[in-house]
């Protein structure tokens, strides 16, 4: 639980240098769209690689770069403030993956929304998602809390990839409730 306050420490610090950090990018080779292939983009040096995300450029993802043309400094500033300390607490799990579940697997936010809370522990690490919602109305609190381990127990992901990378994040935020 200590990785809770240094995670919001060094992502309020993250978002603070963001616009600096894209000043000391580099093209290289490595993941982008996801982790869909490998291509060249800017990328931040590994002594700063807690400020990236491990699957994109600089450039962000395809839909991304829809909204943010890429190549362009305010691009990836934007692309930093989405993905704050996106490199930070990673761990990497192999199959077999041992999971179990506690609460309700299928809450969510957003279209098709559910109100509940879901408790998943993987290979040692684990993951707490809260959704509930605001009164009526079409919103609600959301709380994505550990490390994203949740879609390990997801019966709409078919392919579980292995190795899993999983990021650790601390996410409560206003969400959609539709």
């Amino acid at each position: 639980m200590l990785l809770v306050p240094l995670n919001l420490v060094l992502t309020a610090l993250a978002i603070l240098l963001a616009p600096v950090l894209p000043l000391f990018a580099t093209n290289e080779m490595g993941w982008v769209n996801n982790a869909e292939k490998e291509s060249f983009g800017p990328r931040l040096p590994k002594w700063l690689g807690w400020f990236q995300t491990w699957d994109n450029s600089l450039d962000g993802d395809n839909t991304f770069q829809t909204f943010f043309p890429p190549n362009q400094w305010w691009s990836q500033v934007h692309w930093l403030w989405r993905n704050p300390l996106a490199g930070f607490g990673l761990k990497t799990l192999t199959a077999p993956y041992e999971t179990s579940v506690n609460g309700d697997k299928t809450i969510k936010d957003n279209d098709n929304a559910k109100e509940g809370w879901c408790l998943v522990h993987a290979n040692g690490l684990f993951q707490l998602v809260y959704v509930k919602r605001i009164f009526s109305s079409s919103r609600c609190i959301y709380v994505n809390l550990g490390w994203n381990v949740r879609t390990l127990v997801d019966d709409n992901v078919i392919t579980k990839p292995d190795p899993y990378i999983a990021t650790l994040v601390f996410s409560p935020r206003i969400s959609g409730f539709r």
